[in-house]
């Protein structure tokens, strides 16, 4: 058997046992780890394979040693891939491994923040660009007068007029062109022209701290695992109610850093969120669940929050490495939300790791319902459909709103339960993802549910209330709304009110008003001015948590958005 051959085997039989545990398997594990160290591995799918079980056991680690091994052999990845040729390593393209390329289309947010972490790494792939009309124009809007005429002549490409255009400046073609963009004072405007155009890049990870590889937070302590993976929680009602040992706001500073680490795990893996690329660095939560696991919460930045919802994004990560991601809207006493978990960690404990996530969630929101959208298990997503999403919820107590849906599940339950190896049909998957799921804890009811297709009606409602305000102007509509309001919540003076307290308090403004609140008694309109206010504060958790207990403004706006749905 060759060298190489034998390699092979040795990544196979480490991967295959990198989610067991024990005394011998923590030994075999450590063996092959060593055997690794200096071993020729070249293929492709074993590189891949090495790199994934490296990541798994970094994660959780058996013991302090295992984790340095892992560590250590990931912190040289590079070099073991800069004595391969290049060809191999062109075909890692797009893993997300250290000193691979990543080819994208990345957001103009996500693009704006590589550009400032990433410098010189970053270029436009042109042989990629097929249509180029969108890109010609948003370069139109970045033209001196005098430079028209020769752009619009047909003598010039959009390469080569940036490659005039940029020469003499430091740094590639596209941080040239995030540069222009940055320097525009309307992001908004110049960010919606740069998605239009759909820029394709080629990122060339390198040695950076940004790829699979090398992406982690720091952590005080390893803690190891010996003891293995955690079962699902038999109670799950109960443990989500259990409170957190430790749930706190970082400094902005740590604040920015956990954002990039949760920015970049996305970036490498050709994904984004909104709840990443506008998160606000001062409102970071970090909940430790224990065994080196803990979760992160990100609000977002005062100016990019939804009028009605809080919504929020969290990362999951293990030893400080990053493991699954998602988000979360809170509304009222409901969180709407659902979970991923990367790749290399699919073989750990996903329920378990839910399980808290919604624990961390029920802290922050005070929440007693959960609901799971129909698109995470299935609902036009055959990902989710092929990998049989819905009984990976349905395990945990969440249950299909719809009666039909709910029995069918029964049924389907009960014939898992009566053979083992019965694997419910695709069709039968697509039928159970008709629906959405709640999970409900001790103390919810009924009543406090909020339709969440009444978020389109009360955003009609809204849109009511400004026409109807007497307004010539959208933005003097949004002004009389506002006196309105303020005047029937007897708010006398908005002196003592930041700026941002204020804006948050005209987002609103219109959905509040179409509930009637002159009519409320003096507690309610007092609640609601201090709801008003939370909505543009520091931190958007206080807000959720406000919106949670008032009931009149839930009751009343339910009844508004049912009047308004009734033909």
């Amino acid at each position: 058997m060759n060298s190489i051959s034998a390699s092979r085997q040795i990544v196979n039989r480490l991967f295959e046992i990198r989610n067991r545990f024990g005394c011998a398997t923590a030994k075999e594990k450590l063996e092959l780890l060593q055997l690794l160290d200096h071993s020729d591995v070249r293929a492709r799918s074993t590189l891949e394979r090495l790199h994934a079980a490296l990541c798994f056991i970094r994660a959780f680690p058996d013991t302090v040693t295992h984790y340095r091994q892992a560590q250590s052999q990931l912190a040289s990845f590079n070099n073991r891939l800069r004595r391969l040729p290049v060809s191999i390593r062109l075909k890692l393209a797009d893993s997300g491994i250290v000193g691979t390329p990543i080819n994208y289309s990345f957001s103009y947010e996500v693009a704006a923040w590589l550009a400032r972490r990433v410098p010189r790494t970053i270029s436009i792939d042109w042989s990629e660009l097929e249509d180029i009309t969108r890109l010609d124009e948003l370069l139109s809007y970045l033209l001196l007068p005098s430079e028209e005429d020769y752009f619009d002549s047909g003598l010039v490409s959009s390469r080569e007029w940036i490659d005039l255009a940029a020469s003499g400046t430091e740094g590639t073609d596209f941080d040239w062109l995030v540069a222009q963009l940055r320097e525009k004072r309307l992001v908004a405007i110049w960010s919606q022209l740069y998605n239009a155009a759909d820029v394709p890049l080629i990122w060339d990870l390198q040695d950076t701290a940004l790829s699979k590889t090398k992406n982690v937070f720091p952590v005080e302590k390893i803690v190891t695992r010996m003891g293995g993976m955690r079962s699902r929680v038999s109670a799950i009602k109960k443990e989500i109610a259990r409170p957190l040992d430790s749930l706190k706001r970082l400094s902005p500073r740590s604040g920015s850093r956990l954002i990039d680490v949760a920015m970049a795990s996305l970036a490498v893996r050709h994904r984004e969120t909104n709840h990443f690329n506008q998160a606000n660095p001062k409102e970071v939560y970090l909940a430790d669940v224990g065994d080196g696991v803990s979760v992160a919460v990100f609000g977002l930045r005062e100016e990019y929050r939804y009028p009605l919802e809080s919504t929020m994004g969290y990362l999951i990560l293990s030893n400080g490495v990053p493991i699954g991601y998602g988000g979360a809207s809170a509304l009222f006493r409901q969180v709407n939300t659902g979970i991923n978990i990367f790749d290399e960690y699919r073989a750990s404990e996903a329920s378990f790791l839910w399980t808290q996530v919604l624990r961390v969630y029920h802290s922050l929101f005070g929440c007693t319902r959960f609901i799971i959208d129909a698109y995470q298990f299935g609902h036009e997503n055959a990902e989710a459909l092929k990998s049989g999403a819905f009984w990976f919820y349905y395990r945990l107590g969440f249950r299909p709103v719809l009666r039909s849906v709910r029995l069918l599940a029964q049924r389907e339950s009960k014939r898992r339960q009566r053979e083992k190896t019965y694997r419910s049909d695709r069709n039968t998957l697509r039928r159970l993802a008709a629906c959405n799921m709640h999970l409900t804890l001790p103390g919810a009811r009924i009543s406090d549910l909020f339709d969440e297709q009444w978020l389109e009606t009360s955003s009609m409602l809204a849109t009511k209330e400004l026409a109807g305000s007497g307004g010539s102007t959208r933005a003097e509509s949004a002004d009389n709304v506002a006196e309105m309001l303020a005047r029937d919540l007897r708010i006398r003076s908005f002196e003592t009110w930041s700026a941002s307290e204020i804006r948050g308090f005209r987002r609103l403004a219109p959905v509040v008003a179409a509930t009637n609140p002159a009519a409320w008694p003096s507690d309610a309109k007092s609640a609601m001015c201090k709801l008003l206010r939370a909505k543009g504060g520091s931190v958007e958790v206080e807000y959720a948590r406000q919106m949670g207990q008032h009931d009149l403004f839930l009751s009343e706006l339910r009844k508004s958005c049912r009047r308004a749905a009734t033909p």
